[in-house]
This record gives structure tokens, sequence and C-alpha cells, in this order.
């Protein structure tokens, strides 16, 4: 990458942007704009107006996440629950072909990753989140036209293409509005959406287990597809009207507001966007220890996630419950996964470290695991309880998206890692239901202990990460890299976290 030369210390607007745009960050607009203006610089953001300017963003971003990744993991697992409701019986599904229709949508997700990190980069990410999420309200729907293996086999593949571009557009998203530490709190809040979709997508499971077996000749499992589908298309219309792309171009604030914005995220030195992909990035992302753990770590705790979240309502059910009660009780692991979240949040920030609350996470999720395969068959209340605090294992999920975003600056540098971060999510995915061999029914004690091994795996890939923080920050104090040298908007110069020496990084 070509630097801009050290002594670079504009005065005018013109002298402030770089020749090659390309090279920079769009944030770098916006400041070098009122740095420009008369006695700008005199001019300082009060604690006040920050906290102002933050509120503003809180209510215009977070419940458009919220409810948006409410809506996928809903949509995402609504398999589980069309499973209470009848699919495999009216589909005629035997042996291992229920569990490649849970595998099959992260073949989807996993070949649209690269496609999706493109066109985050490129286009203006608010329209295109928007366009898929209406998009796979559509194929949703579709769900309900299918009438045997090679229909819902089709859907699942490209709900998994759709899906894919939501994460990693919200782990973009939080980076461009929150400073570090905010990151921390609204990533958990947003994810442990999840949890809530649990509890949600009980509730609905057992409504409609409540009715008679169909309304006017549709199932209840078609009618689940169809309610979702529709409701997931209401709301990626309204997103497509609302939802921001970015603190500097975002109408939602005033001019005023937006410099406030994007002055508020100076300190994180990871930027905004630069629409340009930059090759040294990608040679410096794939020499970079850290992008092999993020993907290893979520490709571990994915391998559990795929199994727990497509088999729940099987796990429970097996437990000696029928199918009303486990709607039900199934909906106490998403209230688990949602004190688990906030607690960790608490943690992270009692600690200031994300590396403690995800590591204990993983250690709560262990004893559950231990607790499903160690009890007794005759302690159903038991090896519930072992199931429900299995899921304080999603609480890293948001510590890896938190670093993520946190911790990588230049744009396509965060692009690569994005893109390796979905890539072990779908793996893991893939693998995970495949570990529930129809021949290892009704306990599964394999894939129960994969389960566990998987969480300690994923566990010290979250060490391993922060003892890479640790010491290169070490390294860098020690040598009193202060970045002095460095351009007065190097946080908006789209250089990476590599090449800023002033740079620190956060465990």
């Amino acid at each position: 990458m070509s630097k801009i030369p050290t002594d670079f210390k504009p005065a005018t607007v013109k002298e402030k942007l770089p020749i090659d745009a390309h090279e920079v960050d769009e944030g770098l607009a916006t400041v070098a704009t009122r740095a420009g203006e008369k006695n700008a610089d005199a001019e300082t953001i009060t604690p006040e107006q920050s906290h102002r300017v933050l509120c503003r963003i809180d209510l215009a971003l977070m419940p458009m996440m919220c409810i948006c990744v409410l809506l996928q993991f809903l949509d995402k697992t609504s398999l589980n629950y069309a499973n209470l409701l009848g699919v495999q019986a009216d589909l005629g599904l035997y042996g291992q072909q229920y569990s490649w229709l849970a595998s099959i949508f992260y073949f989807g997700y996993l070949g649209a990753s690269p496609i999706h990190g493109y066109f985050l980069q490129h286009v203006p990410l608010a329209p295109y989140v928007s366009i898929n999420v209406i998009l796979w309200g559509m194929i949703l729907t579709l769900h309900a036209a299918c009438k045997n293996y090679a229909g819902i086999v089709c859907v699942r593949f490209f709900l998994g293409v759709l899906e894919a571009g939501i994460t990693p557009g919200f782990i973009l998203l939080t980076g461009r509005f929150y400073r570090r530490q905010e990151q921390v709190t609204r990533t958990g809040i947003w994810f442990s959406m999840n949890g809530w979709a649990q509890i949600l997508g009980g509730l609905i499971a057992y409504g409609l287990l409540s009715r008679t077996e169909s309304t006017g000749g549709i199932s209840r499992w078609k009618m689940l597809f169809l309610i979702l589908g529709c409701i997931t298309m209401f709301f990626g219309t309204c997103l497509l009207f609302f939802m921001p792309s970015s603190p500097a171009t975002t109408r939602l604030l005033s001019p005023e507001e937006r410099r406030i914005a994007v002055e508020r995220i100076r300190d994180n030195k990871t930027g905004i966007n630069n629409p340009h992909f930059k090759t040294s990035q990608l040679i410096e992302s794939l020499k970079d220890v850290r992008l092999y753990l993020f993907a290893l770590g979520v490709m571990a705790a994915n391998i559990s996630n795929g199994g727990v979240t497509n088999f729940g309502s099987t796990i429970i059910s097996n437990f000696g419950f029928d199918k009303k009660r486990t709607a039900l009780i199934g909906m106490s692991t998403g209230a688990s996964e949602v004190v688990a979240v906030m607690l960790g949040i608490t943690l992270a920030w009692l600690t200031k470290t994300r590396v403690i609350p995800g590591v204990f996470s993983f250690a709560v999720a262990i004893v559950g695991g231990i607790m499903m395969i160690a009890l007794p068959a005759s302690n159903k209340a038991g090896r519930m309880a072992g199931y429900a605090i299995v899921y304080f294992y999603p609480v890293a999920s948001p510590f890896y998206y938190s670093w993520l975003s946190s911790c990588i600056g230049g744009a396509s540098k965060k692009i690569v890692f994005n893109v390796f971060l979905q890539v072990g999510y779908c793996v893991g995915n893939i693998i995970g239901p495949q570990t529930y061999r129809a021949s290892d029914a009704p306990n599964y004690l394999p894939a129960k202990a994969v389960l566990i091994a998987m969480f300690v795996v994923s566990a010290t890939c979250l060490i391993g990460i922060s003892l890479v923080h640790y010491f290169e920050n070490r390294s860098r104090d020690q040598k009193q890299e202060l970045g002095l040298d460095e351009p007065e908007n190097v946080a908006f110069m789209d250089w990476t976290d590599r090449e800023m020496r002033s740079f620190r990084y956060p465990y």
C-alpha cells in the first residue's frame, strides 16, 4: 500500500484529502470537511454531545438489528419446529435425510460468504442487507410448497445463500457506529436475540400443536413457514427505508451529528469503509495467525451449534416429553442463552476483557454436556438442566464478533477476516448435524462427546487470540511505538492494525 507522507498536516479541505481517494476511508471526508471550516479545530466534542449522538444511534440502529437477528435465527431454525409439526412424515424423510436438510442450509451459506464479502465492501450496506432479508422471506414461504425431499433441499440451500450476508453485515455495521467497549455491549444485545427467538419459536410451535392437524387443508408445518416468511418480507421492506449504512452518510443524523458520530470512533482506528479492495491487505491477513484462530474457534463452537439447534426438539423429546411439552421446555434453552449473554456482557464490563467471559461460558457449557451424558436416563430433570446450561456456549460468539470489529484495521482486511469467520461458521454447522447419526438414537452419546470436545477447542482459540494481542501490545509498548510520525487522520486512512504502530489490541 502506498502510504501518505508522515508530514501530512493539511489545513484546507482540498489539502486534507489525498490525491488518490482509493487509499483512504470514507470517514475522512467528514472529518476533513469540518477541519477546513473556520475555528473547527478549536472546537471539541463534549461528553454530552457524544452521549446524545450515541442515544440517537442506538434508537435508530439497535431495534432494527435486534429484530433482524431474531427473525434470522427463527427462520434458520424453523426446521427444528417443523420437525415437531410433522414435516418428516409428510415429506417421507428417512435415515440421514433430516440431518442433511440441516447441513444443506450451510452449504448455501458457505458458497455465498465470499460473494457477500465482496458486495458488503463495494455497495451501501443497509440496502444490500435489506434486499437479502426480503428475498429470504420469500424463500421461507416457498418451504410450504415443498412436496418431497428434493424440493425442501433446494429451498434450504437458497435460504442459506440469502441469510449468509446478515451476520458479517452487522459485525461491520457495529464497528462503524460504536466505540470498542460499546461494541461488546451492542453485539451482545443483538446476538442475544437468538435466545429470544428460541422462546418465541417454542410458543409458536406450541400454538400450532394446539390446533387441529390442518386448517383449510394446510398442514401445521406449512403454516409455520408461511407466517414466518410473510413477517420477514414485511420487516425487510422496513429495513430498506430506515436502516443506516454509515455514520458519515446516514440521513437519520444532522450534518453536525454525523461529524460527531465519525469523531467518536476515531480512537477505534478501524475506520468505516473503503470500497476498493487492496491485495496487500489480503496478503497481510493470510499471514496473520489470528485469521486461523478465529476460523477454527468459530468452526469448533458451531460443530456443537449445528447439532443442538437442529436436533434440539429430538434431544428434549428423548428425555421422555411429548411434543407439546417439548415445545414449551425447549424455550428454557432460549432463556438460558439470554441470561448467559447478559452475564457475559456484565463480566466483560467488569473485567474489561473478552477472553474471561468467553472461556467462562464454555466452562459452564462443558459442565452441562457432562450432565447430559453422565446422569441416568431416569433423571429427566437433571439431564434437561444440563442441556439448558449447554446454551451458555453462544456467549463466546458476540466476543468473537466484537473482537473482529475492534481489532482489525483496514477495510479489505476486515472483509477477509469476516469471510474466514463465516467459512468456519458454515463448516462447523455442516459437520454438526452429521454427528447425530440415526444409528446412535435415542441418546446420541458420540454427538454429545463431540460437543464437549469442541467447546474445549473453541475456548483454547479464544485464549490464543488473547495471548497474541497481549504479547503484541507488550512488544509495541517496549519499543515505545506511539505512532508520533503517523498522519493526523491515520484512523481514516484505511491502514491496517499492523501498519498503525500506535494501534493497541483489546483482549
